[in-house]
C-alpha cells in the first residue's frame, strides 16, 4: 500500500532532508542529456530554436501549467463540501503549489505530496475522516487516470507502429498496479481488516496504510460523482501537461500531432513516476527527448521543448512551492493540539 501517516511524512522530511543523492544523480543525468543532444544537433541551431518562442507563445503555455494546480484544489474543495467544511479557494490553490515542492523533494508517485495536503487541512478544520478520504481519493483517482491516459498512449504508439518490448515491459505491470490502487482503495475504505502480526503486518507502513484506510469515511470515498469528478481533473491536469508540450513544438514550427505529444509525454510520466529519481530528473528529459525525435520532431526542437517544459513544470514552481509549504505547516505546528485547541473553544 501507499499510504502512510502524514506526522511520518513530516518528521522524516524534518529529520532526513531532502535525499541529495537522488538529485545529484538526477542532475548529472540531466546534463548527459544535454550534452548527448547537443552533440548530436546542431549547438547553434538549438540556440536559435530557444530564442524563436515568442512571448505570446509563453503565456499560453504557462497559463495551460497555471491551470494544471487547478486540479487538487478542486478536488479537496468537493471534498470539503460534502462536509460542509469552507475552504477558500485561493488557499487551496496555494496548497497545489506546495504539494507540487513536496512531490519533486520527496518522489512517491504522488503520495507524499497528496499527505502533506491533508495534513495541512486537518490544520484548517477538516474532520480527520474526511483528509483520510482525501488521501484515499487523490490517491486512487491519480493512478486511475493514470492508467486511463497511459492505455491511450500505449494505443497511440501500436496503431503509428512506435511501441517496442521496452515500453510494454515498463507499462504492463505499472498498469496493472495502477488498476490494483484505483479498484482496492475505495474498496477497502472505512474497513477494518485483521492483520497478521508476523509477515507484513509487523511492518509499520503496512499498519499505518491500514489504519487510514480504516479511519477514512467510506460515505466520501465511495461517492460516485466524486469519484468521476476525481479522475476527470487528474485526467484534465495530465491534458493540460501535454498541451504546453504541444503549444511550445508549435512556438518554434514543429507541427507535432496532439496524439503523438501526448503518447511521448506519458511515457515520459511513466519513466518518472515509476523512478526514484526527484521529478524523473534526466530520465524524464530523456524519454521525452527521444520520443518526441521519434516521432517527428528533429533534435534541436525536442530539446528546446522539453527544457523549456521543465522549466515552467519543475523549476519555476519550486522556489514558491517551498515557500509555500512552509507557510501551510510550521515547524512548531502539532495537529493534535490544534485539534484539541479547537475543541475547547
Amino acid at each position: 500500500m501507499l499510504i502512510v501517516d502524514a506526522h511520518h511524512l513530516k518528521t522524516s522530511h524534518r529529520q532526513k532532508g531532502t535525499p541529495w543523492v537522488s538529485w545529484f544523480v538526477g542532475a548529472a543525468l540531466l546534463a548527459g542529456v544535454v550534452a548527448v543532444a547537443l552533440h548530436i544537433s546542431e549547438e547553434r541551431q538549438f540556440i536559435r530554436l530557444a530564442r524563436q518562442i515568442q512571448p505570446l507563445w509563453l503565456a499560453l503555455a504557462l497559463s495551460l501549467q497555471a491551470a494544471t494546480y487547478l486540479a487538487q484544489a478542486m478536488i479537496w474543495r468537493s471534498l470539503a463540501g460534502l462536509t460542509n467544511v469552507t475552504l477558500g479557494f485561493f488557499r487551496l490553490y496555494e496548497l497545489s503549489i506546495a504539494k507540487l515542492f513536496v512531490d519533486q523533494a520527496l518522489p512517491s508517485g504522488g503520495i507524499s505530496g497528496t499527505l502533506f495536503e491533508a495534513r495541512a487541512l486537518e490544520r484548517r478544520g477538516m474532520p480527520r475522516a474526511a483528509v483520510k478520504a482525501g488521501i484515499i481519493v487523490n490517491t486512487f483517482s491519480f493512478y486511475a487516470a493514470f492508467v486511463v491516459a497511459l492505455t491511450a498512449a500505449l494505443a497511440i504508439l501500436w496503431l503509428r507502429g512506435q511501441s517496442n518490448a521496452v515500453v510494454w515491459t515498463l507499462a504492463i505491470p505499472f498498469i496493472a498496479f495502477g488498476a490494483c490502487i484505483a479498484i482496492l482503495l475505495p474498496l477497502f475504505a472505512g474497513r477494518r481488516p485483521a492483520l497478521p502480526s508476523r509477515g507484513f503486518g509487523r511492518f509499520k507502513i503496512v499498519r499505518t496504510a491500514f489504519a487510514t484506510l480504516s479511519e477514512a469515511d467510506p460515505s466520501l470515498v465511495r461517492n460516485p460523482k466524486l469519484e468521476i469528478k476525481a479522475v476527470a481533473l487528474q485526467l484534465g491536469t495530465m491534458l493540460l501537461d501535454a498541451a504546453t508540450i504541444w503549444i511550445l513544438l508549435l512556438s518554434i514550427g514543429t507541427h507535432l500531432s496532439f496524439d503523438r505529444t501526448f503518447a511521448s509525454f506519458m511515457v515520459a510520466s511513466l519513466i518518472r513516476t515509476a523512478g526514484f529519481i526527484p521529478g524523473g530528473l534526466g530520465t524524464f528529459e530523456a524519454t521525452l527527448v527521444l520520443l518526441l525525435a521519434a516521432n517527428g520532431a528533429s533534435v534541436p526542437s525536442a530539446l528546446s521543448v522539453t527544457l523549456a517544459f521543465r522549466g515552467f513544470s519543475f523549476w519555476l514552481p519550486m522556489a514558491p512551492g517551498f515557500l509555500l509549504s512552509r507557510r501551510a505547516i510550521p515547524a512548531n505546528a502539532n495537529v493534535d493540539e490544534l485539534a484539541k485547541r479547537r475543541a475547547t473553544t
